[in-house]
């Protein structure tokens, strides 16, 4: 132990810059009096602290929940029980601790211990007594990069657990509860929140489908509809159709769920309303048991979730439908599977055949690196206006969707509702997808997102029917075609529509072409011919031909 003695500052405590945001430091030192100095030192430049008076106090309270809050560490040498540099290689040792800025403050003035620290992995070594302008800038140099590095981490937190939720979507998007509950768990602890609710529409109220953090809250709710109103969260929602916050409900006079608080503990509280065509579906609400409102983008990372919600709930309701006529093709959505499923045909098409099919595949280009600098929000607000897009063409041209995951796509016509123009739907739904996608692209540029899109259409004969395990079933088409497709749509470049021979052949009094040339195709021996859509023939020029 040596006692603290601070040198002459440089600049007054008054005139000092502080660490921006403040925050919160440990001091370990086994002297009460150091530990008073250096804590009355670091509250004049905008810190807490709490202290510790010897090494092992100091691992005890980093490893509870009070080490959750701590910026920085000061560490003495000199300690009984466990001295500094135990204490150092301990906290480097433990993967939850090692990024933890330590500055040693310490009256063992000599080379090697100062030498042996910085190995060890600490942030700074000052010897007593220190000038309290160096502690300082020390101080905030170190709380500036943990803050970096925290910004990092959250970031990549974001982005890991914005695609665990689309690969939910993705690979689940038919089971709305399980949906739901990724959703809004994952909203929830992104915007650090203590407890996220979803609630569906039902009739005239609001009922909550899926929660997170609270217990019981989804039975509470079931036998206490909300209804548009001021006295609730939900209802302020429903009655404005906007986001809403109310930042303690224990001040709020038109708050009314005295019931529900009292049991939940809930203060500060936000809604965002799920909006499916123009209507109110649900709301997506998140909950802090402390009075701290949520901030601008917490507010905007909400609002994306309660869009993929909205897709979620779409998609969960088209399956109860095309459920409720036949459970064999439980997995599927195309309206003609839904029709399909209710005739005598059914079984034979879902055990397997051949048939002369159209397929095409698309994707975006510049999604990945996209995808790697955007934020979560932007990423699902993209992809959402994306999926909407895509999604009412496949539909309005009578395509069959085999699978829709993040950028890519793969639907094929003529199957299972057979289709003599099959080839013309592909091209006609390629085109008006290339100049929809148009609109969305130059609204996107606006932003600062580059993405463009390309496509690959090929015909030719497939093998079709049910793909999958019991209790799990697609269906989907395997053959040269499929692979074909796919791999003119990797070379297509911007907002090219590349067709094999054959689907030109097909179409060629329809379209304006450009070709290509060959193409050496990974998965094909002899290079392919290739043609690019430039643009579909009007109907007088198709006549006069």
């Amino acid at each position: 132990m040596t006692p603290i003695t601070p040198a002459t500052p440089a600049t007054s405590d008054a005139a000092a810059p502080r660490p921006e945001g403040g925050g919160l430091a440990l001091v370990v030192d086994d002297s009460a009096v150091n530990r008073k100095l250096l804590g009355q030192l670091l509250t004049t430049i905008g810190l807490r602290t709490i202290d510790a008076e010897n090494g092992a106090d100091a691992l005890a309270i980093l490893r509870d929940d009070r080490g959750r809050a701590v910026d920085v560490i000061l560490l003495d040498v000199v300690m009984p029980e466990l001295d500094g540099y135990e204490t150092l290689a301990a906290i480097k040792a433990d993967e939850s601790l090692r990024h933890m800025p330590v500055i040693m403050v310490s009256g063992v003035d000599e080379l090697d211990s100062v030498v042996r620290c910085i190995e060890m992995g600490a942030t700074d070594y000052l010897p007593k007594p220190f000038d309290p302008a160096i502690l300082r800038a020390r101080i905030t140099a170190s709380l500036a990069d943990k803050r970096l590095r925290d910004l990092e981490k959250e970031y990549l937190e974001r982005q890991t657990a914005t695609n665990e939720v689309l690969r939910v979507i993705s690979t689940s998007a038919f089971d709305l509860d399980t949906v739901l509950s990724a959703v809004v768990g994952t909203a929830a602890r992104l915007c650090h929140a203590d407890h996220g609710a979803i609630y569906l529409r039902e009739g005239d109220a609001f009922v909550a489908a899926a929660s997170y953090g609270y217990d019981g809250l989804v039975e509470f709710e079931r036998v206490n509809p909300l209804r548009p109103g001021r006295d609730s969260l939900v209802g302020r929602v429903v009655l404005t159709g906007r986001p809403v916050q109310i930042g303690d409900v224990l001040a709020d006079r038109d708050y009314g769920l005295a019931l529900a608080q009292e049991r939940f503990g809930f203060r500060s509280l936000l809604g965002v309303p799920i909006v499916r065509e123009g209507e109110i579906s649900g709301v997506i609400a998140a909950a802090r048991n402390e009075p701290r409102p949520f901030n601008e983008a917490e507010v905007l990372l909400y609002a994306a979730f309660a869009d993929q919600a909205a897709i979620g709930i779409e998609n969960a309701r088209l399956l109860q439908t095309i459920e409720r006529q036949k459970s064999q093709l439980s997995r599927f959505l195309s309206p003609q599977v839904a029709a399909l499923v209710s005739s005598t045909d059914d079984e034979q098409l879902l055990v397997g055949h051949r048939r002369q099919i159209t397929a095409l595949f698309a994707d975006l280009r510049g999604f990945t690196a996209f995808a790697q600098q955007a934020e979560p929000e932007e990423l699902l607000g993209v992809l959402a206006e994306y999926h909407a897009m895509m999604g009412e063409q496949i539909v309005q041209h009578g395509g069959t969707l085999e699978h829709f995951a993040g950028d890519g796509m793969m639907v094929f016509f003529n199957d299972p509702t057979p289709q003599p123009d099959h080839v013309e739907r592909a091209v006609r739904m390629a085109v008006a997808m290339r100049e929809r996608f148009a609109d969305l692209a130059r609204g996107w540029r606006k932003r600062g997102y580059e993405l463009n899109i390309g496509m690959g259409i090929a015909t030719g004969y497939a093998t079709l029917g049910r793909i999958g395990f019991e209790g799990r079933y697609d269906y989907g088409a395997v053959g040269n075609v499929v692979i074909l497709a796919s791999r003119l749509s990797s070379e297509a470049r911007r907002d090219q529509i590349l067709l094999d021979q054959r689907a030109h052949a097909a179409v060629e009094d329809l379209v304006d072409v450009e070709p290509v040339g060959e193409l050496q195709l990974k998965g094909f021996s002899s290079p392919v011919p290739a043609l690019n859509v430039e643009r579909l023939r009007p109907a007088a020029e198709v006549a006069v031909g």
